[in-house]
């Protein structure tokens, strides 16, 4: 099923999810919505105590995260990338605090807690009024970004399906509530009619797809790399404008750092315009290094005749 939401909600349809197998689900929603009550240095403790039981427990993703982080940064000795590494799953056990806060929390509760970096870039964009793509990376803080960018511009996102249908449903929900329109990533035709309608798009493509892709070099090695940035670009002028959310210490809120358009782009050579897409995204993983989400396969796809990192 393909979703591209309207102005509309989706329905929870809750009776649907009272069975035995989603009451874990309910547990985790139940402290989502919890963690909303506390201030936001109050979540910061519980978080890294969730990401230190998945490092502990979950030893395959412990494993991906080092490789990763090994290849991305060859100079780190053993101790800097266990440090990093253990930072990392530290970031997303408070991001699971923190989705309740994007999904719950009010405008003005988001906008006392968020400072922005760089929004002439985003509104130098929009002037031309042709689009701007929002290109971001999987980060921690991926679903706050999201709700914080819905309060300088109606946003549009780009959504790829979660694997369990009750968490999907919720996410759909109480994303439709923040952003003006959400589409699947496989409904290109949505994606360049909101550009062509002048709207921003949220759009994160760091992830490992085998179809209409280029290898490019990324953070140390060699990955997929979409080319439909630049072909969604090249028929809409959209503008493509790189942008992360930056969770500060201690409570201090959220930073939202929005970066210059991408310049000549799309030059016309895909593999040109892949490496120019993947700067973008290793620029600012290498300035929040301990935020981004290392624990993806994102080498799984390798060119013919090289073997996978894992």
């Amino acid at each position: 099923m393909a979703y591209c939401l309207v102005n509309e909600k989706v329905s929870l349809q809750i009776h649907r999810w009272l069975h035995p197998k989603y009451w874990g689900l309910w547990l985790f929603f139940g402290l989502q919505r919890l963690s909303t009550l506390l201030p936001l240095s109050a979540i910061e403790a519980p978080g890294a105590f969730i990401g230190w039981l998945y490092y502990k427990l979950v030893p395959s993703r412990r494993r991906i995260a080092r490789i990763n982080i090994q290849q991305a940064f060859p100079e780190y000795s053993a101790a800097q990338i266990e440090n990093l590494n253990r930072a990392h799953f530290k970031n997303l056990g408070i991001s699971v605090f923190e989705m309740g806060i994007a999904w719950w929390a009010s405008n003005n509760y988001l906008r006392k807690n968020c400072r922005v970096e760089g929004q002439e870039h985003l509104e130098q964009a929009l002037a031309k009024g042709k689009g701007v793509i929002l290109l971001t990376g999987h980060f921690s803080t991926l679903e706050m970004g999201g709700a914080l960018m819905s309060l300088y511009t109606p946003l549009h996102s780009v959504y790829k399906r979660a694997h369990n249908p009750m968490f999907d449903t919720f996410m759909l929900h109480y994303r439709s509530k923040r952003l003006k329109k959400l589409i699947a990533n496989t409904n290109v035709r949505e994606f360049v009619k909101g550009l062509r309608d002048g709207y921003a798009t949220w759009y994160a493509p760091d992830q490992d797809f085998t179809q209409h892709v280029v290898f490019a070099p990324f953070l140390g090695g060699m990955a997929t790399t979409l080319i439909s940035t630049a072909k969604v670009a090249a028929m809409t002028g959209a503008s493509v404008v790189p942008f992360y959310p930056q969770r500060l210490d201690k409570g201090r809120g959220y930073k939202l750092v929005i970066l210059p358009a991408l310049e000549d782009f799309p030059s016309g050579d895909q593999y040109q315009d892949a490496v120019k897409i993947n700067q973008a995204l290793e620029e600012m993983v290498r300035r929040n290094p301990e935020q981004y989400a290392w624990v993806h396969k994102r080498f799984k796809t390798q060119p013919p005749g090289m073997p996978s990192i894992y």
